[in-house]
């Protein structure tokens, strides 16, 4: 497979997982379904962050990291008067080729933003109050656009352990929504 079609792959593989967490998570049509979103990000993008702030990201990355939106769900999070939540670990080997399929779902995680946002927004929240996190992911494609491109240069990544640990992040998120109230 030419290397110009990895983002693209990952896509494919991914969707079922993707898919599934698309139907759970469905729309944020309350404050208290929102109050429930911002609990389940947090936990899943503590997690995520965590296991991504480790790498030693190899030379083809140069400056590029992954985004890092803790500090804005906290305060999304005492806007609404919401304690944090238990995070559960990502429990993956480190290995780059799975830091990238993690990296590709949390970095990805900027196109649903987009939508998101919209729906924050018709709540009453915005990038000044309870969705900051959102905001700054919604307008951050620089970095998702970023990374695919690099992603999409890179030789001698182990595409299937990519794909089970994008699966796995996926799963995680699922995982953590429904801890926090969806189903």
């Amino acid at each position: 497979m030419p290397a110009s079609s990895f983002r693209f792959f990952l896509r494919e593989q991914t969707r079922p997982a993707h898919e599934r967490l698309d139907r759970l998570v469905g729309p944020i049509d309350s404050a208290a379904r929102y109050g429930a979103f911002l609990r389940a990000s947090y936990a899943h993008r503590a997690a995520v962050e965590g296991y991504l702030a480790e790498a030693a990201w190899p030379a083809p990355f140069g400056a590029w990291r992954p985004a890092a939106l803790l500090p804005l769900l906290r305060q999304d999070l005492a806007d609404l008067g919401l304690p944090r939540p238990e995070v559960r670990p990502l429990d993956l080997s480190k290995d780059i080729s799975r830091r990238i399929g993690v990296a590709y779902v949390q970095e990805g995680s900027s196109l649903g933003a987009r939508l998101i946002v919209k729906m924050a927004a018709g709540l009453g929240f915005d990038g000044a109050r309870g969705a900051r996190h959102l905001a700054a992911q919604a307008g951050g494609l620089s970095n998702w656009q970023s990374f695919v491109g690099i992603i999409d240069g890179l030789s001698g990544v182990d595409q299937g352990a990519a794909v089970g640990a994008a699966v796995a992040a996926f799963d995680h998120a699922a995982a953590a929504m429904k801890g926090n109230g969806f189903s």
